[in-house]
């Protein structure tokens, strides 16, 4: 692949400034997709580490080329080929194209490598291949039912996977398929998750429910029984007959699948099923399986319902015992932060916990006695990267010193002040080499996309830069770069936002506001990260005329679960409160148009955006964009950790509804909703729409067919920024002051 030097590409986009009066860039909507790109040098991504001296690379297809592994010295550069020829072993195969091969291996996660990389498994034609780096290929599999969730067990010896909602087994070797669970269906799931639990336990997109042992032998699986789980229907518009899709979806109050937790011998037999004869009456959820390094006990999360208190256990499998390690209880909710992380041979294992009102990390004996607390203060330890016992440290990410960043941090493992290791301002993204020497730091900043650095974990200094990135010319756009502030709230908490303004902002004048923000728990905005599209699309409204103001309620501050928890069983209250301060705290700086302030927000931003609109007369307009709009419409495990159960908190749920106050809406509205969105069901829009029209007020209402939650499409996505851009520009004249 052909590269050219960043100065080269910058050079041709972005000519250097040779007055003050040079003409500006222009910045279409289009621009918002792509500017990132150009302000960023040529590199394929590392995928990894492959070991202490070298990175695993992957050099994605160009024209007329086919993707290829490198690996990359850490130190030089020098790339060797790797695992190359595999291509040639599928191409091989009866009824194959070569362009079907590269297609199906342009993506990353089309492999499943084995700890040491010397072979990997892969889905191609909906059956399982194995194959070694030098091409030795083997189908496992042949089968027309659908097979996922492949896994290669540690020792690199089997590979595990569902079919038909039944967990499987097959040697890499080949021979007969393993059957080791029977009777699975739709109502009944063996190692695989369900809707809620990947969405809301184990995160998005994973649907895997099953745990090889560290030896091999055994394997740890959820079995869920969705048979009290309601259904939900969407409906498509095409073909002219419409798909229909039909998912498990538990609302609030609803039931929730049924979870057990069991072990099964990798050579079949018997499920040993995890008995919890002190939990079997209580509503209960199994979160974060973990298996003790002996292999002798799996250790797992179980939580009430409403997540208030959370119990790990130990199952001892030779004795058939489960017995409780420890409990944490909570003042409102618990979140699974992370699995335990062993030491000392599994006599003792790291925790984080929120038990004070921030994550920090703990320190506990197998028996659950605890040997201490490694960190303290006002922050959060938001990632325990790695643990190196031979130098007596921990590695991991925090806030520690600025919320709005991110670093990457060491503490001792007896306790104590943890020392800062990245040194640029900004946000850090750090996979740590195997040995622990070295890390590779993907750091941005709000005004900068991603540079990519392999750097020493003793001092932070850089061994190698893979990739350079350009701040954004601002002031060849029109705008100043970002203010950051810090906003008292009326009661003293004090929230984290910025400010982007036009370059000849004139304090004199009144300009109009938009206002965005997410506003759910544990979820900032205000971060000192590169955002991209959102980013400079707000770039793009602050050249118009637009005062933009991002800013962080205490909610979703990210200043611990000790701030979110106040909005705890009363969704959008707090958040609108803090976010009523912060525009009286704006409009107190000057120059801003009390009668032009607008805000718009997706998702739970989206909620937050109708909430502050029929209960406050501080915003004129408002842009929804898949609002949540009655916390009864959305899923369990989310809705009842911030709300508890509807009916145990009815008066909270009512209160937190924009149904029940649609009749005081008085800015103008535009509302949007994907038709096919499985997270947010259209269900909520369309209530709402409902509720406004009976209460005669008008609004703007688009949908955005055949696409999910994101509005995937990009060609949707421009449609829905321009008509967002419209809408904007007919009200508040443009962007112009006044």
């Amino acid at each position: 692949m052909r590269r050219f030097p960043l100065a080269m590409i910058l050079a041709a986009v972005l000519p250097a400034a040779r007055s003050a009066a040079q003409e500006q860039l222009p910045l279409s909507l289009i621009d918002c997709y792509r500017l990132d790109r150009l302000l960023v040098s040529p590199a394929d991504e590392p995928a990894g580490f492959f070991d202490d001296e070298n990175l695993l690379v992957y050099a994605a297809a160009g024209e007329g080329e086919q993707p290829i592994w490198w690996l990359e010295d850490l130190s030089s550069g020098q790339r060797t080929e790797f695992a190359s020829a595999f291509r040639s072993a599928f191409e091989g195969l009866p009824g194959v194209r070569s362009e079907s091969v590269v297609e199906h291996f342009a993506e990353e996660d089309a492999f499943r490598w084995t700890a040491d990389h010397s072979a990997f498994v892969t889905n191609f034609g909906n059956d399982l291949f194995y194959c070694t780096r030098d091409g030795d290929l083997r189908r496992l599999t042949h089968d027309p039912e659908l097979e996922v969730g492949e896994d290669i067990s540690p020792d690199g010896s089997m590979v595990a996977f569902v079919r038909g909602q039944d967990l499987y087994l097959v040697d890499v070797d080949g021979g007969e398929v393993r059957r080791l669970t029977e009777g699975g269906d739709e109502e009944l799931l063996y190692g695989r998750l369900d809707w809620v639990y990947q969405e809301e336990v184990y995160g998005r997109g994973n649907f895997k429910g099953f745990w090889w042992s560290p030896d091999s032998t055994r394997l740890a699986l959820l079995r869920l029984d969705e048979s009290p789980v309601r259904e939900f229907t969407l409906v498509s518009d095409t073909p002219v007959r419409p798909t229909v899709e039909v998912t498990n979806y538990p609302k609030a109050g609803d039931p929730n699948p049924v979870a057990t937790l069991g072990i099964v011998d990798a050579l079949g037999g018997e499920v040993d099923w995890i008995d919890l004869p002190a939990l079997e009456l209580i509503d209960t959820l199994i979160v974060w399986v973990n298996w003790h390094p002996s292999g002798g006990e799996v250790f797992f999360q179980v939580t009430d319902r409403a997540q208030t208190w959370m119990q790990m256990i130990a199952a001892d499998l030779d004795e058939a015992l489960a017995r409780v390690v420890f409990e944490e209880r909570s003042d409102c909710w618990f979140e699974p932060k992370s699995e335990p992380v062993w030491i000392k041979d599994g006599e003792e294992f790291l925790w984080v916990s929120e038990r004070d009102g921030f994550a920090h990390l703990y320190r506990y004996r197998n028996d659950g006695a605890m040997v201490g607390r490694l960190t303290e203060g006002e922050f959060d330890v938001e990632d325990l990267l790695a643990v190196d016992e031979a130098d007596g440290q921990v590695l991991f990410l925090s806030d520690h010193g600025n919320f709005t960043q991110r670093n990457l941090f060491r503490v001792s493992l007896a306790g104590g002040e943890p020392e800062r290791i990245t040194s640029v301002d900004g946000w850090h993204d750090v996979t740590i080499a195997p040995g622990n020497e070295s890390f590779l730091d993907r750091h941005s900043q709000l005004i900068a996309p991603e540079d990519w650095t392999v750097r020493s974990v003793r001092d932070g200094s850089e061994i190698r830069r893979l990739r350079s990135a350009r701040e954004i010319p601002f002031d060849r756009l029109g705008v100043q770069p970002p203010e950051w502030v810090q906003i008292p709230a009326e009661d003293g908490f004090v929230m984290e936002g910025y400010i982007l303004r036009p370059e000849g902002f004139d304090p004199a004048k009144k300009a109009p506001v938009l206002c965005h923000h997410y506003a759910g728990p544990h979820a900032p905005k205000a971060l000192d990260r590169w955002r991209s599209r959102d980013f400079l699309w707000h770039v793009r409204q602050a050249r118009k005329g637009y005062v933009v103001f991002v800013v962080d309620p205490r909610s979703a501050s990210g200043k611990g679960r000790r701030s979110a928890c106040a909005a705890w069983r009363q969704l959008g209250r707090t958040e609108l409160s803090d976010m009523e301060d912060a525009v009286d705290w704006l409009v107190a700086q000057g120059g801003i148009d009390e009668e032009r302030i607008g805000l718009w927000g997706w998702s739970y931003g989206g909620y937050q955006t109708l909430f502050n609109l029929v209960n406050s007369r501080r915003w004129g307009l408002g842009v929804a964009v898949n609002p949540v709009t009655d916390w009864r419409f959305y899923d369990t495990i989310y809705t009842e950790r911030y709300m508890g159960l509807p009916q145990e908190n009815a008066a909270g749920y009512a209160g937190s509804s924009v149904l029940e106050s649609a009749e005081n809406l008085e800015g103008e509205l535009l509302l949007v909703h994907a038709t096919m969105d499985d997270n947010v069901h259209m269900q909520n829009s369309m209530s709402f729409v409902h509720a406004l029209q009976m209460a005669q007020k008008q609004f703007q209402f688009l949908p955005y067919p055949r696409v999910r939650h994101g509005i995937g499409d990009i060609r949707q996505q421009v449609h829905l920024f321009t008509a967002i851009e419209n809408f904007l520009d007919e009200r508040f004249d443009g962007g112009a002051a006044r």
